[in-house]
């Protein structure tokens, strides 16, 4: 799944988040990053999981704008 940030300096602390719970997650360029579950038991799962976890990262972020890109 991938997430845009609009600040690029926040990748790397956004990544961390990520990878704390063991996701992965990898920058791709132009602010994106692929997040990824490998032990989600569903596409539809690992979906519900990255939101909520974006959802807290936006609240302890207030600052920052981050959002799912694509399906």
């Amino acid at each position: 799944m991938l997430i845009q940030l609009d600040d690029h300096a926040l990748v790397n602390n956004l990544c961390a988040h990520y990878r704390r719970p063991s996701f992965t997650a990898q920058p791709v360029g132009g602010g994106m990053i692929e997040i990824t579950r490998p032990d989600s038991p569903s596409a539809d799962q690992q979906r519900r999981e990255v939101s909520l976890h974006l959802q807290v990262w936006n609240a302890l972020n207030p600052e920052a704008t981050a959002r799912t890109v694509g399906g």
